[in-house]
């Protein structure tokens, strides 16, 4: 067995992409927040240095969770799902609140968010489950239907207790599109979703604070789509208004060719988050269309790259684990996108590799070091 593992072909065709798109992320990061690091400490490289050193602490785990046996995680993802509603649920009691969300826990001098460990959680104990020898039974009775129905209701309840909308999002569609690969069945697919939505739908109407926070990004977007942003509506602040229609700006002005690496105006304090949740905001502004759809191509080959391990997979288990890392990895990235383009309502989502956020960076290349693993062991040309 040890030297059954040694003897894969490692794919670094998938490690390059990852890699690539890594790279291109601090660069960008650093041209989109010296401004802020300038203002806040007198130091124009202070967030980059950040990415840059937890991106470096990222890979070297990466690289070292590479060389775990994936098969590992079956045994321990209910241990890790345990754990990983624990410190969710504790963040919706103690957690920080930034922008009307308290999606953050603080441990000392280091905040980081806990959604990002549950949507990882979550996918090692969906693909475990559904590739239990035992679940074509349990499937068939109500056991099956409480073994997915409980641990996804519990996630997406911790994270709406945040007001976290991307993560509920994210982990909703999470769960439909694992249990679609699974091959789930209807009765048990479409009972597992009317449950989750009920919850969601209980826990929206007896939280007034809930729908108050879910109105007033309503209204941000639709004040933008009929381009009335001169007016705020009721219960919206200004900065959330200007936040979207700053957006909208640095995209436009950026054109065809940008106006070159490093000469946004959008990131002097006109865009908030433009190191962050708005920095694809920046990179248009910057590169231009033909720059943008050079990040989008590279992105979308690293997605193929990633569903192809998933398809070439030697077991279900590595099939429904790779598969599910990859679409959480495409569902934010679409997401990031569209909202930063003003096609979906501001949701707080970070676009993968390039975002601030060490945290953030460090769960991603983690999951990495598992999606290398998987690869490894899979059969398919690896150049």
């Amino acid at each position: 067995m040890k030297s059954q593992i040694q003897n894969k072909q490692f794919d670094f065709v998938l490690l390059i992409l990852i890699v690539v798109i890594l790279g291109a992320g601090i660069l960008m990061l650093g041209s989109s927040s010296f401004v802020r690091g300038s203002y806040l400490s007198d130091d124009t490289m202070h967030f980059m240095r950040n990415q840059f050193i937890f991106a470096v602490l990222g890979s070297v785990v990466m690289i070292g969770v590479s060389f775990v046996n994936y098969r590992f995680y079956k045994r321990i993802s209910g241990y890790f799902l345990i754990f990983a509603l624990g410190i969710n649920y504790l963040t919706a009691l103690v957690g920080q609140v930034r922008n009307d969300a308290q999606r953050w826990l603080k441990v000392g001098s280091f905040s980081f968010q806990p959604s990002e460990i549950l949507k990882i959680a979550l996918i090692f104990y969906l693909a475990a489950t559904l590739s239990d020898e035992k679940w074509g039974e349990k499937s068939k009775g109500w056991a099956g239907i409480l073994t997915l129905l409980l641990p996804t209701a519990a996630s997406l309840l911790a994270v709406v207790l945040q007001k976290h909308i991307s993560a509920t999002i994210i982990i909703s569609l999470i769960c439909i599109a694992i249990m679609a690969y699974g091959g789930v069945r209807w009765f048990v697919f479409l009972t597992v979703i009317g449950g989750g939505s009920a919850l969601l739908g209980l826990v929206v109407l007896i939280k007034p604070d809930l729908i108050e926070h879910l109105s007033a990004r309503f209204a941000v977007y639709f004040a933008t789509f009929m381009g009335n942003t001169s007016k705020v509506p009721e219960g919206v602040s200004e900065e959330a208004l200007s936040q979207i229609h700053n957006s909208i700006l640095a995209i436009g002005s950026g054109g065809v060719w940008g106006l070159g690496f490093g000469k946004s105006i959008q990131k002097y304090s006109y865009l908030p988050e433009a190191y962050n949740d708005f920095i694809f905001a920046i990179t248009a502004e910057e590169l231009g269309f033909f720059g943008v759809l050079a990040i989008i191509i590279v992105y979308g080959l690293f997605f193929a790259r990633g569903f192809k391990v998933a398809a070439h997979s030697g077991d279900r288990f590595g099939t429904l684990l790779s598969a599910g890392i990859m679409t959480m990895m495409a569902l934010q990235t679409i997401l990031n996108m569209a909202v930063v383009s003003a096609l979906i309502p501001v949701t707080g989502v970070s676009l993968p590799f390039f975002s601030y956020g060490g945290s953030a960076i460090l769960i991603i290349l983690a999951a990495m070091g598992v999606l290398l693993n998987i690869a490894k062991q899979s059969n398919y040309p690896k150049i």
